[in-house]
C-alpha cells in the first residue's frame, strides 16, 4: 500500500472548531489505515494581522487532547517565507508567472466586468504579461500566476468525483504581494509539496483553489497530490456551523465537560455511517479500522447538540465516567475543593445523576447544592396540608434508621408508605424539594445517601409541619 502523507493546515486567526477538528480527525484516521503513512501539522500564519499565538496554543491543545498526536515537528508557514519567494521566482523564469502593476482602479473594473458577465475570462490582468518594461522591473509589481484561457481542467476528487473547470473560469491570482509577501494560495502548495503531501483532505470550500493551484503543481513538475473535499457542516437551521449555534471551539466542549470520545463519535458519524455494525457508538480503534472516505457523503452534515449529549451521556454512563468526572473536577479550583473536602460524597453525586446528564458541567450546581453548609430551605413554598400531617412521624423514623445505606433507608420509606396507605408523591416530591430546593431530582433515597444521616436530619428540621 503506498504511503500516505496527509496534513492538517488550520489558520490560527481563531480557536479550534468543530468543523476543523472533524478535517484533522479524517485525515488523521486516514494516516493511521496505511502502516508507515505520516499526519502532519501545519499553522498558516501568513495572515500576520489576525494570527495569534493564542489561537496557536488553542489548535495544539485541543488536538492533543482529542488525541490527535501529529508526526514530526509542526511545519509553520511563516517561517519558509523565502522558499515561498523563491518557488514565485522560479515561476517567472520558467515564464509561468508574470509582474503586474496594474492600478487599484483597474483592477476593481475588471472585476465588475467580470462581475457583470461582460468579460468571457476571469482573469484580472490582460496587458502587463506582454509589456517587457514591465516584466524587467525590480519594484512596485505583484507577481501573478499565468493561468491560460484555453481548454478544461479535470480534477479527480475521492468525494466529488470527476469535476471540470474551463479554464476561463480561473484567475490569474497573486503569488507574490507587493511588498514580496507570499499568498497563501502560493504557500501552501510550496509547503505540501516540501513535505510531500500526498492525499490532501479538507473542505470543499476550497475545492475552487484545487484548480487554481494545479497549475503550480503543473508548472513546476511536481507530482499532483490525491484529493478529497469534505462537506462543511451545517447547523439545525441548515446554515454554516457558527458560534450562534452554541459552543463550537473544542476546549470549550473540554470545560463544560464533553468527553473526546464523544466529540470523535459524533463528528465522524456526520456524513459516514459504519455499516460494520448497526450501534451508533464506535471507538476510535474501531473508526480507523472500519473508514473509508469515499464513503463519506458529498452532501453538507447537520450537526445537532441533542446528538453530541446522547453521545456524552453514553460514554459518561460507562465504567470509565467516573474517572472522567474526577479529572474534571480536578481541573476546577471551586470542585476540586469539594473533591478534597469530600471524595466519596462526590463519586455519589456523580453516580446518582450520571444517568440524567448531558455534560459534566449539568452537575455543578447540584455539587454546590449538597455542599452548602448553610443551606435554607425556600420556606415561601406552601406544602400541601396532607404532606404537613405525616411529616413529623416521618422525620421521626428516618432518624432512628441506624445503618444509613440506601437499600435500609428505601425499606424504611417503603414501609412508611404502606402503613400510612399513602402514595409516594405525597411523600416523596416536597421531601426532595425540602432537601435541594427541588421537586426534580433522584430519588430522595439517593439524596439521603449523599447528604448523609446528620446533613439530611438537619435539613428537614429547618422545616415544621402544620
Amino acid at each position: 500500500m503506498t504511503m500516505l502523507k496527509t496534513r492538517f493546515a488550520p489558520s490560527p486567526t481563531g480557536n479550534l472548531h468543530l468543523g476543523g477538528a472533524r478535517t484533522a480527525l479524517i485525515n488523521y484516521i486516514v494516516s493511521k489505515k496505511s502502516e508507515n503513512s505520516k499526519f502532519y501539522l501545519r499553522i498558516e500564519d501568513t495572515d500576520h494581522e489576525r494570527s495569534k499565538q493564542k489561537y496557536t496554543d488553542n489548535i495544539t491543545n485541543s488536538l492533543k487532547w482529542l488525541g490527535l498526536n501529529w508526526d514530526e515537528d509542526i511545519q509553520v508557514q511563516s517561517k519558509r517565507l523565502s522558499r515561498h519567494q523563491e518557488i514565485a521566482k522560479e515561476l517567472l523564469k520558467k515564464k509561468r508567472a508574470f509582474k503586474c502593476i496594474c492600478s487599484e482602479e483597474k483592477i476593481a473594473y475588471q472585476r465588475k466586468l467580470i462581475r457583470e458577465n461582460k468579460n468571457l475570462s476571469k482573469k484580472i490582468c490582460t496587458e502587463c504579461k506582454n509589456d517587457n518594461y514591465i516584466q524587467t522591473k525590480n519594484e512596485d509589481f505583484v507577481v501573478r500566476l499565468d493561468v491560460p484561457d484555453e481548454g478544461n481542467l479535470n480534477i479527480k476528487d475521492t468525494i466529488q468525483g470527476d469535476v471540470s473547470v474551463a479554464n476561463l473560469e480561473l484567475d490569474d491570482f497573486i503569488l507574490l504581494r507587493k511588498d514580496q509577501s507570499p499568498t497563501y494560495m502560493l504557500s501552501v502548495v510550496v509547503d505540501d509539496h516540501d513535505l510531500g503531501i500526498n492525499y490532501i483532505i479538507r473542505g470543499d470550500d476550497h475545492f475552487i483553489n484545487t484548480f487554481r493551484q494545479y497549475y503550480i503543481y503543473k508548472f513546476m513538475n511536481w507530482d499532483l497530490p490525491q484529493y478529497a473535499h469534505i462537506p462543511l457542516i451545517h447547523g439545525e437551521d441548515g446554515s454554516k456551523l457558527s458560534k450562534r449555534h452554541g459552543a463550537v471551539n473544542i476546549l470549550d466542549l473540554k470545560n463544560n465537560g464533553y468527553l473526546k470520545e464523544a466529540i470523535i463519535n459524533n463528528l465522524i458519524l456526520l456524513g459516514w455511517s459504519n455499516n460494520n455494525d448497526k450501534s451508533e457508538t464506535i471507538e476510535l480503534k474501531e473508526i480507523i479500522e472500519n473508514f473509508e472516505i469515499s464513503n463519506l457523503s458529498k452532501s453538507s452534515s447537520i450537526f445537532s447538540f441533542d446528538k453530541l449529549d446522547f453521545f456524552n451521556n453514553f460514554y459518561l454512563r460507562k465504567e470509565s465516567g467516573i474517572e472522567e468526572f474526577i479529572n474534571f473536577c480536578k481541573n476546577d479550583l471551586e470542585l476540586n475543593k469539594f473533591l478534597e473536602k469530600d471524595n466519596s460524597k462526590m463519586k455519589n453525586i456523580f453516580n446518582v445523576y450520571k444517568k440524567d446528564i448531558k455534560k459534566l458541567s449539568d452537575l455543578n450546581n447540584s455539587i454546590k447544592i449538597y455542599f452548602d453548609e448553610n443551606y435554607k430551605i425556600n420556606k415561601t413554598e406552601k406544602l400541601t396540608s396532607e404532606f404537613n400531617s405525616i411529616f413529623k412521624e416521618f422525620l421521626k423514623i428516618i432518624g432512628e434508621i441506624n445503618n444509613w445505606n440506601r437499600d435500609n433507608i428505601q425499606n424504611v420509606i417503603n414501609d412508611f408508605l404502606k402503613n400510612n396507605e399513602i402514595k409516594f408523591p405525597i411523600l416523596g416530591k416536597p421531601i426532595r424539594f425540602l432537601l435541594i430546593n427541588s421537586y426534580q431530582g433522584p430519588s430522595i433515597s439517593d439524596i439521603f445517601v449523599i447528604l448523609g444521616k446528620k446533613d439530611t436530619i438537619d435539613r428537614l428540621n429547618q422545616y415544621r409541619g402544620k
